[in-house]
């Protein structure tokens, strides 16, 4: 399953590197000495920050990190991660679901963008982590 995380960005100097945080996950963070280098430091830190966790938090939209005043003069990007890394390959199952769900499923998966697989994955996490 693939989710974008969203980060924050510090930008670097002729004498710092750029700086990286993670706000969804507390303690994650990275630094990077080009800026071509940025994103794929930041996918290794949420990586091996998630291998350890107990729970994979759902992203913070940019909206609600945009509004906050802790983070005004970072720039904000987003990270897709691969989360099959941690969790392993995805594994084909059968499950049975009334009609009338399914359709409510497919839905409400097609209105974020998702297919069906990712928004039951996504909603089996979120009532994990609760």
């Amino acid at each position: 399953m693939k989710v974008q995380y969203p980060i924050l960005i510090e930008p670097g100097t002729d004498e710092t590197a750029w700086g990286i945080i993670v706000p969804d996950l507390p303690g994650c963070f990275s630094a990077a000495d080009d800026e071509a280098d940025v994103l794929a430091n930041a996918r290794e830190a949420i990586l091996l920050h998630l291998e350890d966790a107990e729970t994979i938090p759902e992203p913070t939209s940019l909206a609600k990190l945009r509004d906050d005043p802790e983070y005004a003069g970072f720039i904000a990007g987003l990270v897709d991660v691969d989360l099959s890394a941690i969790e392993g390959p995805a594994k084909r199952i059968n499950v049975t679901i009334p009609a009338g769900l399914l359709a409510r499923i497919d839905a409400a998966a097609r209105a974020r963008g998702m297919t069906r697989s990712a928004f039951l994955s996504s909603a089996a996490l979120r009532e994990i982590g609760s």
